[in-house]
């Protein structure tokens, strides 16, 4: 039951976390499989990568922290951590070509259902310092007809973050992470 107490709710996650990591897990490979299925059907060009992740549950906390915490206490709004990580199952597609990126976007969403979209490719453009982290960020779930087909029910309650990227922008992130 959500809450204002933070050490509450971090043992509350870290509970739900250990309890479904395997589910996360199969979740991601599930997604990874859809996702190389629909860019090798619609050969949708050069994908050079595409890789997972199940983020860490310490890493969640901190994200949760960082962001939203302090709004959320101050308005004095209870919360679930677990309600605030859309990036808990992480997928990344690097392409070859940057003018991939909008082709497999359209792609992803013709075949899952968006819940958010950041560009951070127009966002670090818009900027006169044109270098830093690019990328487009989709936060999606299965749409209605992946949803409706039994092989894909177990993952109905796990949305996932995918990063398209292209081969440079995803160099220039490892390089700007270090």
């Amino acid at each position: 039951m959500a809450s204002l107490d933070f050490e509450q709710e971090k043992t509350a996650f870290r509970k739900y976390y250990e309890s479904n990591r395997e589910h996360f897990v199969e979740a991601k490979n599930a997604y990874i499989r859809i996702i190389s299925s629909l860019i090798k059907r619609f050969d949708a060009g050069e994908v050079t990568k595409i890789e997972g992740r199940v983020k860490d549950k310490e890493e969640c906390i901190k994200k949760f922290h960082r962001k939203y915490q302090s709004k959320l206490e101050a308005d004095e709004q209870p919360y679930e951590i677990k309600d605030f990580i859309s990036d808990l199952i992480g997928i990344r597609i690097v392409c070859l070509y940057e003018d991939q990126i909008s082709e497999l976007s359209e792609l992803l969403q013709r075949h899952f259902k968006i819940l958010d979209v950041t560009d951070k490719i127009s966002a670090v453009e818009s900027t006169e310092d044109s270098f830093g982290y690019k990328g487009l960020h989709m936060d999606l779930t299965l749409n209605d007809e992946m949803a409706s087909l039994p092989k894909y029910l177990p993952y109905l309650d796990c949305s996932f973050e995918v990063q398209i990227r292209s081969l440079i922008q995803d160099a220039w992130s490892v390089l700007d992470h270090k």
